[in-house]
């Protein structure tokens, strides 16, 4: 509670200051977060959907209701959505919830279950932030460099699937996928499964357009084997 007084009618005012709610930071440095998980994974051996920058988790609860038997990794920096998001899936045991940086952990977090037969079946990456600035571009999850480890354990039968409304940033991550083993690459229209994030739906009303994408590793025989070394 603050005191002010009228200067004109010179009486006391007491004016009730009611705190902001503290804003979201919409932009968190990757690179700036050191924090590592592993996981040895689920107590099954279904398949695994990962959805990178999982935000509210919208996305997810819709393809949790089509594929209930699915097992599903969100991976979301902002420890405040992560927060939100553990406590929307509690009780759902399928679902695990990582904060920190997704490519940093993406590989001690998936690769056991690979190792195990389990088959990662999706990876979406939605709208992710852009980093417009050059000197910022290491700071995407899909960079030359996790495409490079990822090619190292990941199977040809998993599919990323790529989608953002900003076009600067599709032409360069299609130009950095296209530069890698990741190169069976595949352009559609419609959103997986007929879902749209809130996100997306956003930029519909405001008349954006939406750009996508799936990539696999490209293997041809035993190439892709040989060139990753195995």
């Amino acid at each position: 509670m603050s005191y002010i007084t009228s200067i004109k009618r010179r009486k006391a005012i007491y004016v009730t200051i009611i705190p902001m709610p503290k804003r979201l930071r919409p932009h968190v440095n990757p690179l700036s977060i050191t924090k590592e998980y592993s996981f040895e994974g689920f107590n099954n051996n279904n398949s695994i959907i990962v959805d990178v920058g999982a935000c509210k988790g919208e996305f997810t609860a819709e393809l949790l209701e089509k594929f209930p038997e699915k097992n599903f990794v969100l991976f979301e920096i902002r420890i405040p959505l992560a927060d939100k998001l553990r406590k929307k899936f509690e009780n759902n045991k399928n679902v695990v919830v990582f904060d920190g940086d997704g490519g940093r952990n993406f590989e001690s977090i998936l690769r056991p279950s690979v190792e195990k037969g389990i088959k990662l079946e999706t990876v979406f990456v939605n709208f992710p932030d852009p980093w417009f600035k050059e000197k910022h571009k290491k700071r995407r999850f899909i960079t030359p460099k996790f495409l490079e480890k990822s090619a190292e354990w990941i199977t040809a039968d998993t599919e990323f699937v790529f989608q953002t409304d900003q076009k600067f940033l599709f032409e360069e991550t299609l130009e950095t996928v296209g530069n890698s083993l990741f190169s069976n690459i595949e352009f559609f229209k419609e959103p997986p499964f007929g879902i749209r994030t809130d996100w997306e739906q956003a930029k519909i009303k405001e008349g954006d357009e939406i750009f996508r994408m799936k990539f696999k590793l490209h293997c041809l025989n035993n190439i892709c084997k040989m060139r990753r070394g195995v």
